[in-house]
């Protein structure tokens, strides 16, 4: 087995697709890392002339240090028996403990779609909290629309009745309004999430390529843009990024048939399944509430792990994210 750095779009992103692998390890998604000035590493683990293993890796700022960061990676080859995965992930981590040695890294964060717990004979230790949502629903969107439409819960349906009943228009359009962060700050501001800078938003819209494209799609009341959502179609899937509402027309309900219309155009498109992107019933209520309306199988990833590289600095990052949790 040979580890190697890639840069080869197109068997990188295959690799993914032929594996079920997340857009967070599309070869776009880390040219929109790069364009936010972050440095990104697309390391394979081959066995001759096969793919056994890939992982993109994300340089991240820690105030004054760094970590390196796998979002929903790495991705093996299907049907790969448990002591090659296990071996071929060992040279994986051999050669990222290399480079945070170069790039004097604390630590690796690795959010994985499986468990991969038994697997890693490092010391590993388990960060407060995902980064990238550990349960999500994901609606199997091969159904008929009307199947699809009397699975939504009664007051889903009703909601979007009262939209169009109220004039609610929906809207899909390939480049950036200023009106979705306008929308987005305010929901920031009421469910007191994290974001990133206007920028990065308009980065994302810009990403139209063989493998990944996104679109903006915004529900219109009375000439004002009361919703809007950044969605992302990789590999026959749907996933509704980013969103923002306007909480002074919520009784119009056009967040309902905003949702309703981005199921029914990623259905048109042919895509498989939409993915809602994160439900969590303590800290967002409401708005699990509000997904769970539209049906949807939940997933539950594993936890995170974070593979110490520097421990004075990895303690002292610890101590400063718990004092930031309880005040």
């Amino acid at each position: 087995m040979e580890l190697k750095f890639s840069n080869d779009k197109n068997e990188w992103n295959s690799f993914l697709i032929e594996n079920s692998g997340s857009f967070l390890q599309s070869f776009e998604w880390g040219e929109l890392q790069e364009k936010s000035s972050k440095k990104v590493f697309r390391l394979k683990v081959y066995e001759g002339s096969d793919i056994l293993v890939q992982a993109q890796v994300i340089k991240e700022g820690l105030l004054f240090k760094n970590y390196l960061y796998i979002p929903y990676g790495p991705i093996f080859k299907n049907n790969l028996d448990l002591s090659r995965q296990k071996a071929c992930l060992k040279i994986l981590i051999d050669g990222i403990q290399e480079l945070a040695s170069e790039e004097n890294s604390v630590f690796l964060r690795i959010e994985p779609l499986v468990p991969l717990d038994k697997m890693i004979e490092a010391r590993i230790c388990r960060p407060f909290r995902r980064i990238q949502p550990q349960k999500t629903l994901i609606l199997d969107l091969t159904k008929t629309e009307e199947e699809l439409f009397k699975n939504l819960s009664s007051g889903s349906r009703r909601n979007i009745s009262i939209a169009r009943r109220d004039g609610v228009v929906i809207e899909k359009q390939k480049d950036y309004s200023p009106d979705f962060y306008r929308l987005l700050k305010g929901t920031k501001e009421r469910q007191e999430f994290s974001g990133h800078a206007e920028e990065y938003y308009k980065n994302i819209l810009k990403i139209d390529g063989e493998f990944v494209k996104t679109e903006l799609f915004l529900a219109r009341y009375k000439d004002r843009i009361i919703n809007a959502t950044i969605v992302v179609f990789f590999n026959k899937k749907a996933f509704t990024l980013h969103s923002g509402s306007d909480y002074e027309y919520r009784h119009v309900k056009g967040s309902n048939l905003l949702r309703w219309n981005i199921i029914s155009e990623a259905k048109k498109m042919g895509m498989q399944e939409c993915d809602f992107w994160g439900i969590d019933e303590k800290k967002w209520p409401d708005l699990t509430s509000f997904k769970k309306g539209f049906g949807g199988r939940e997933v539950e990833y594993p936890a995170g792990l974070d593979m110490v590289f520097q421990g004075f600095w990895y303690n002292a990052y610890r101590i400063i994210k718990f004092i930031r949790r309880i005040i």
